[in-house]
């Protein structure tokens, strides 16, 4: 996997440590007063994804646009409990959220959390999100050094499972979504209408490249 950020200019590096460096201090305050077990729970490895990693971002704030790519992050730990948000990374979230308010970061930040087999899994059942990271992704930090599992070809079969589960998700999303703007544009609030008929559109787009 990929360690190097030369693609990335100064500041984006430098909102990237700042980044890292916040999950980790508020994963150790969330732990401050664990027990026994939960002290055991470790950070094995954060890997940069998305545009970012690719070299595709935007950022163009003072445009019309008005558009800055997140930093994507993926966080994988030791522990199945340590994959719960709102009980272990709360904190982290609200403070990524106060310093890009502050302007203290410049790039918004959003992260996801998996365990060590949850991500083997993934790429062992060929889901396209945990593949996508294992060929683009960019490794920003591990305390386990083990090399992601290569990922495996799916049989046509399995292909079309997998396909299928994916539209089975995400196309009754984009209709919710849809029926929502529907409902809110009836009641003349026309704003959240366009909020959820891009939702809406966002999702299925995101169900065809997935299909």
């Amino acid at each position: 996997m990929k360690t190097d950020l030369d693609h990335l200019p100064a500041s984006k590096q430098r909102d990237l440590d700042r980044v890292v460096q916040i999950l980790f201090e508020e994963f150790a305050a969330a732990h401050e007063n664990a027990t026994a077990r939960r002290r055991r729970g470790r950070i094995l490895k954060v890997i940069l994804y998305g545009s970012h990693a690719r070299g595709g971002w935007v950022d163009e704030p003072h445009t019309a646009k008005g558009y800055v790519s997140d930093f994507d992050l993926l966080v994988i730990v030791n522990q199945k409990e340590l994959t719960d948000r709102a009980a272990h990374w709360t904190a982290a979230d609200q403070r990524l959220i106060e310093e890009k308010i502050a302007g203290t970061l410049r790039t918004p930040a959003n992260f996801v959390v998996h365990t060590w087999q949850e991500v083997g899994d993934g790429l062992a059942h060929g889901r396209y999100f945990f593949m996508d990271i294992a060929r683009d992704g960019v490794l920003l930090f591990e305390a386990d050094d083990r090399a992601l599992p290569e990922p495996k070809p799916k049989t046509p079969e399995q292909a079309l499972a997998m396909a299928q589960e994916y539209f089975d998700e995400w196309f009754p999303a984009s209709a919710g979504r849809l029926d929502t703007a529907k409902y809110v544009a009836g009641q003349g609030r026309l704003k959240e209408a366009a909020f959820d008929l891009h939702q809406s559109a966002e999702f299925l787009y995101h169900c065809v490249l997935l299909v």
